[in-house]
């Protein structure tokens, strides 16, 4: 399992004067999100990146006695994974993204926060705080609800003369009346309410 966290949200860039920055203490909402390798990811919006208050949303997830942990260097992680079969994890600020000989990465945790920056760009425009959580629980319910179509294998050879393989599958979204299907099924026994716009 890959956990990593990020901010979304702020001014669309496309306005005239808009400036994002990045990193913490740029008052945007901070996302905390949990990718397992099978194709299963959770998200969540957290108040800070601490260890105190990352460690019982991923137990909610997570058996720790039976998962293996994937992380950068953050330093909240590090205790977190004392608590997990496994920790293995990658420092971004050595320029270490991948390491072969673990299989360390979280490029699938960053593959769901680029879902959702990619959302608020096209979709959205706007994730507010008040409503975050519930746009996050769509994108990570579309990206639960997809489908494995191929497996594409690429071999390559490092400058030190090591022979490297990397396998990738490639994912598809299921049918849109599946997704009908599978939503409506959680719907038996709710009730469905006219909002005073309209919608429902």
């Amino acid at each position: 399992v890959e956990v990593d966290e990020a901010f979304v949200g702020g001014a669309p860039k496309s306005l005239s004067g808009a400036y994002n920055p990045r990193g913490k203490g740029t008052g945007k909402p901070m996302i905390f999100v949990a990718a397992s390798r099978d194709g299963q990811a959770r998200a969540r919006v957290v108040s800070d990146d601490k260890r105190a208050t990352l460690e019982p949303v991923l137990l909610e997830w997570i058996d720790p006695d039976k998962t293996s942990l994937m992380t950068d260097g953050s330093k909240s992680y590090r205790g977190l994974g004392k608590t997990m079969a496994d920790h293995q994890y990658v420092i971004h600020s050595q320029k270490q993204y991948a390491n072969p000989e673990t299989g360390a990465h979280v490029n699938t945790a960053e593959a769901v926060i680029s879902q959702v920056q990619r959302a608020l760009v096209g979709v959205y425009h706007n994730l507010g705080r008040q409503h975050l959580q519930r746009y996050l629980d769509e994108i990570v319910w579309r990206w639960n609800h997809r489908d494995p179509v191929r497996e594409m294998v690429k071999q390559w050879t490092t400058k030190a003369g090591v022979e490297r393989e990397k396998t990738t599958t490639i994912w598809k979204p299921i049918p849109v009346v599946d997704q009908m299907r599978i939503s409506l099924q959680g719907a038996v026994g709710k009730q469905l309410r006219r909002s005073k716009e309209y919608g429902l």
